[in-house]
Parts: C-alpha cells; structure tokens; sequence
C-alpha cells in the first residue's frame, strides 16, 4: 500500500451566474472550498487554466506543499473533446428531450456542464499517460464537501493519505444502483452515484476514462446527454465486476477509504433538512412553486410531446 495521487480540476464556466443565488459558485467561493482540503499532503495533480493555476499554486505554497503539486495548464478545454462536445449541444437544444427530463431547467441539461464533469476522466488518464500517477488513485472534486457540509474539522486535512483499492474503482452511491433501472435516474434526474470522489487502482484509469466516454455516446445515440453522476452509473451497469460500490451518504466514501479519523458533522435531527437539499428544493420552487406544479408541468409536457409525435 503506497501514497494516493490526488487527481483534480477548475475551470470557471460561469457557474458564478447562476439564477439562482444560492446554487451560484463564484471562482472566489470554489478557491476558498479548495483550500480547506488543499493541505492534504499527497501529490496533487490539478487541470486548469494558466490564470487559475497562479492562484492554486499560492494555496498549496501556504501548506509547504508546493513541491508535491503538479499544475497542468490547459487552456483549450472545449477544444480535448470539441466533436463530442458540439454533439452534446445538439442533443441539448432538442425540445423533445428536455420534455423527456422531468427537471428542464437543471444543469444536467447544460451541455458545458456535462462536458466538464465528463472531463475528469480524461484528466485521470491523461495524468495515467503521463506517468504522474502511482499505485492508487483519487479524483478530489475541487469544490470537495462544499466547504464543511459532512467534515467538521479542515486540519483533518492534513495527513498523508495512503490506501489499498485492490484492484478495483471504489464508487459511492446513495442507494444500490441496481436497485432501480437506469432509464430511471436518467429521465427523473434523482440522485444515486455521487460524483465528489472516486478511489481506484492505477490501471483501471484507463478503463474508467473509456466507459465514461462510451456512456456519453450511448446517451448521444439516444439524442441525450448528462452529467458524470449518470455516465457512471452507466459505466457500472456495463463492468460491475471492476466496481467496488459504497452505499453511503455525500461525501462519506473518503472515511469509507482509509480516512477513518476524519471528523463528522453532528447528524441533523428528523426536523432539520440537509443543506443541499433545502438549496435544491427552494431552486425548484422558483422554477415551479410547489411539487403539484411540478407534476403536472411534467405532465403537460409529456403530453404535448406526445401529440407532437403522434397526433391527436
């Protein structure tokens, strides 16, 4: 068992705009969530544009940790996969399949969204051709537990992370993945992979990067697209034998892999609602009032849908 290379990335895609003001993440806001975990002191490879990574080498240089930090510059984002990309675009602007997703207005049907979340796996092999990986590997979301929503403590931080993924990608998921088919997930949008991190034996980077990629164009043969959350629910549906899944809650999969001293926040009472979840509701009311609005938007469009295929 060796030290994990971290994997991780930031590119501002305007996420700072966000209608609604609470879900809105500033690059300000995201640097700030990065240096709560940025002590870690494994080697931490980052993509991101040459004017961000000045920022984050000064974050890491605070903890000493500027010499186990690789910078990767990548000032053509949208450019690494454009095909693919312009293909989301397509799939996105098309009526019948925001009818389809039961929440049109959500950033899973943003085809730059999709794009960058998709991406992390490029980054992961990219950082695997490269020869910058060791044994083990984690990708760390850059904006990783939203500045202390499940961690208490940020000086837990600073440790040097070692773990043993024997061979197989460690996953989280909220609820078995096979409990309910993926068609489900797909058009209904509800939660079961989590994105924020994933734990895995070096050469299964490469692996992981081409079933991601293979999800996205079975979602594009469908005239679909979504975010990671779906490509690796997908990517699990198709080689569950290279998967080791953690029935957990958000965030929890980095105690769940080896960071057992890691300090929980207090579980809320039955009365109280989980922080994300209060944001997600209250952005869904101002997009519909109340759930029965919601409902029956959903099953007006699919109606008209409906008659637009078929007739009257």
């Amino acid at each position: 068992m060796g030290e994990i290379t971290l994997v991780t990335d930031f590119f501002d895609i305007g996420r700072g705009q966000d209608k609604n003001e609470e879900l809105r993440r500033t690059a300000s806001k995201y640097f700030d969530e990065f240096r709560r975990w940025a002590r870690i002191q494994n080697k931490l490879i980052v993509y991101t544009d040459s004017k961000s990574a000045e920022t984050i080498k000064a974050i890491r240089a605070e903890y000493g940790l500027l010499d186990k930090t690789v910078i990767v510059a990548t000032d053509n984002l949208f450019e690494l996969e454009g095909d693919l990309l312009a293909r989301m675009e397509k799939a996105s602007r098309n009526q019948d399949f925001l009818d389809f997703r039961y929440l049109p207005e959500a950033s899973s049907n943003n085809p730059k969204y999709d794009y960058l979340w998709m991406m992390k796996y490029y980054f992961m092999n990219d950082a695997y051709e490269k020869g910058l990986l060791t044994e083990d590997v984690v990708w760390m979301d850059f904006g990783f537990d939203h500045g202390g929503i499940t961690y208490s403590d940020e000086k837990d931080y600073d440790f040097l992370w070692n773990y043993d993924f024997n061979g197989k990608i460690h996953i989280s998921c909220l609820y078995d993945p096979d409990a309910r088919i993926g068609m489900e997930t797909l058009q209904f949008q509800n939660d079961c992979v989590m994105g924020c991190m994933y734990g895995l034996s070096r050469e299964l980077v490469p692996t992981f990067w081409k079933l991601v990629r293979n999800a996205m164009e079975a979602l594009l043969m469908l005239d679909c697209v979504d975010d990671d959350q779906q490509l690796v629910l997908m990517a699990y549906k198709a080689r569950p034998e290279l998967f080791t899944v953690h029935v957990t809650g958000w965030q929890m999969i980095m105690k769940e892999m080896g960071a057992d001293h890691m300090k929980i926040k207090q579980k809320e009472t039955p009365k109280q609602e989980n922080k994300y979840k209060k944001i997600l509701r209250q952005t869904f009311r101002k997009i519909i009032p109340n759930k029965n609005d919601l409902k029956r938007n959903y099953a007006k469009r699919s109606y008209d849908a409906a008659i637009r295929v078929y007739g009257k």
